[in-house]
């Protein structure tokens, strides 16, 4: 993968989001230096066009840059922002400073205001675009009540807004759903970044641990279990930069759905594989292999697993009436 803005975003991913700051940030450290580094690198408005003070790139050109935010296991939903941003600004929507995420399910309202449930990111997110039936609220994580609701170290939390919060705050009403597709793809690429990293990861610990005088690497069994990580590793990339294909910012939702659909899939498998030949070392506080793993399991399950996505590609390709040759190539590859 020989791109320019591939090499850029890896060594400012590398230099800024190292696992120690990784580490502090789940623990509720701050978060400003790093949003500041990460908006000095300009990439938050890489989809804006230039019109808008943007670079006016497409989806298929930025791919990259989303893939080493998995990579690196980015703390913050830089992915989102750049895609929330994009909409925004589409939308004649005010452009707001800060790192924004997706609520696009489990949003229920009622008299006592609005509860957005799992928000993926929404310990670190400084706003909320969140979407109920026709309606769309960006919604400040300041002024709501945060109650963390993912596993250890999770970023994700249950996010309230009383009702004076959420009738300033609103954006109209939209026929469609707006963010489902979004959130997605954003996840997609993150999860086969991170399993890039996680299968780097692997083979290196494999051609270094030494057992019975030979590293565990030319062992024959750990070779079959690797190659089947290589293949889900590569699987996802391939779906990754697929859902990217894009000549605007906006995704194709059905190339959306592939994506998480297939990514989500790798994740247990590949995960289990890396802790396996890691050994009981994988697993430990101290060992960096576990921000990686235990953010994939994070992903996978975020903006809706792969059963989920399954059912919507199924859901779409029945709806159509067409063979399901003919539905590949005008859903997925607009032929």
């Amino acid at each position: 993968m020989q791109s320019s803005f591939f090499d850029s975003a890896d060594r400012l991913f590398a230099q800024e989001c190292t696992p120690a700051h990784i580490r502090q940030i789940e623990a509720g450290g701050p978060t400003a230096a790093l949003w500041e580094a990460l908006i000095g690198a300009g990439f938050s408005d890489a989809l804006l066009p230039e019109s808008a003070d943007g670079a006016g790139l497409t989806l298929a050109e930025v791919w990259p840059i989303l893939f080493c935010m998995g990579r690196h296991a980015l703390p913050l939903p830089y992915g989102h922002t750049m895609l929330a941003r994009a909409w925004l600004q589409q939308h004649g929507q005010k452009l707001v400073d800060g790192p924004i995420t997706f609520a696009p399910f489990q949003v229920t309202r009622d008299a006592h205001g609005l509860t957005a449930h799992a928000v993926n990111f929404g310990r670190v997110a400084h706003w909320v675009l969140a979407q109920q039936g026709k309606q769309i609220w960006l919604l400040p994580v300041d002024r709501a009540q945060m109650l963390p609701s993912g596993a250890h170290g999770s970023l994700d939390a249950d996010l309230h807004w009383d009702a004076d919060v959420t009738q300033g705050a609103g954006l109209g009403d939209w026929s469609t759903p707006q963010f489902a597709d979004l959130l997605a793809l954003s996840l997609a690429v993150l999860i086969a970044g991170a399993t890039d990293r996680v299968f780097e990861m692997t083979l290196a610990h494999a051609n270094q641990r030494v057992q019975f005088g030979k590293p565990i690497g030319k062992f024959q069994a750990l070779q079959q279990q690797i190659s089947e990580v290589a293949e889900l590793t590569f699987g996802a990339r391939m779906a990754s930069e697929m859902s990217c294909q894009s000549s605007t910012w906006r995704p194709a939702p059905m190339l959306a759905a592939l994506a998480k659909c297939q990514t989500s899939h790798a994740v247990a498998r590949i995960s289990a594989v890396a802790h396996a030949v890691h050994g009981a070392i994988g697993v430990t506080q101290e060992f960096d292999l576990q921000l990686y793993t235990r953010r994939l399991n994070e992903w996978a399950r975020a903006g809706g697993g792969e059963d989920f996505w399954a059912s919507i590609l199924g859901q779409r390709a029945l709806d159509s009436g067409a063979s399901s040759v003919d539905f590949i190539r005008s859903e997925l590859f607009a032929e």
